[in-house]
């Protein structure tokens, strides 16, 4: 009996813990700055969310100004919806069937002419 209630207190301490797992948002934020000469590429992505990308002309110090406006605007876009919606792409028209050429007969002798 104790193994029993043993059992059931890990099986409930381990459906919590999955709980609080799924209940708390991502924290984990990453920040990509790609420089080339005077054009700046930043984008912004979290686990399970889709990327947040920007461009813009300038230096490392004006990406870097625009970084948290970036981070908010990709925040407020994953609340309203994180992942981009899946394409309606029309299914390809199926191909014709083709039907086998009939196989030549083998003739007795070969035809040099």
């Amino acid at each position: 009996m104790a193994e029993k209630e043993q059992a059931a207190e890990v099986a409930e301490k381990e459906e919590k813990q999955e709980e609080s797992v799924k209940a708390k948002p991502s924290n984990e934020l990453k920040v990509v700055i790609i420089l080339k000469d005077s054009r700046v590429m930043l984008g912004v992505q979290s686990p399970d969310c889709d990327p947040v990308y920007t461009t813009l002309k300038g230096t490392l110090a004006a990406a870097l100004k625009r970084v948290p406006k970036l981070v908010e605007e990709a925040k407020q876009k994953w609340s309203a919806s994180p992942l981009n919606p899946n394409a309606n792409l029309p299914k390809p028209e199926p191909t014709p069937a083709r039907t086998p050429a009939a196989a030549k007969k083998p003739t007795g002798q070969p035809s040099f002419f």
